[in-house]
């Protein structure tokens, strides 16, 4: 699935933060979050990758997300 946010720019992701288990989707490119993948993805949800990570009390680096699948373009998040 293309990320709405930056349009056909960016992959969505499913990724684990690795201390905490928590799932989310990420973009590839513009560093876009959802903590709530069950939800769907729009942009008034999103927020940045580094952003959350230090709310999680994290270093703001991609190496602390797991990551996973592709989001399939059909279907839900």
């Amino acid at each position: 699935m293309w990320c709405t946010t930056c349009g056909e720019y960016g992959d969505l992701i499913r990724a684990v933060i690795r201390k905490t288990g928590q799932e989310v989707i990420v973009c590839t490119e513009c560093d876009a979050l959802w903590t709530q993948p069950q939800a769907g993805i729009d942009a008034a949800r999103l927020r940045d990758v580094a952003a959350h990570l230090l709310d999680c009390g994290l270093p703001p680096d991609w190496t602390q997300l797991k990551l996973g699948a592709r989001v399939p373009t059909t279907g839900t998040a």
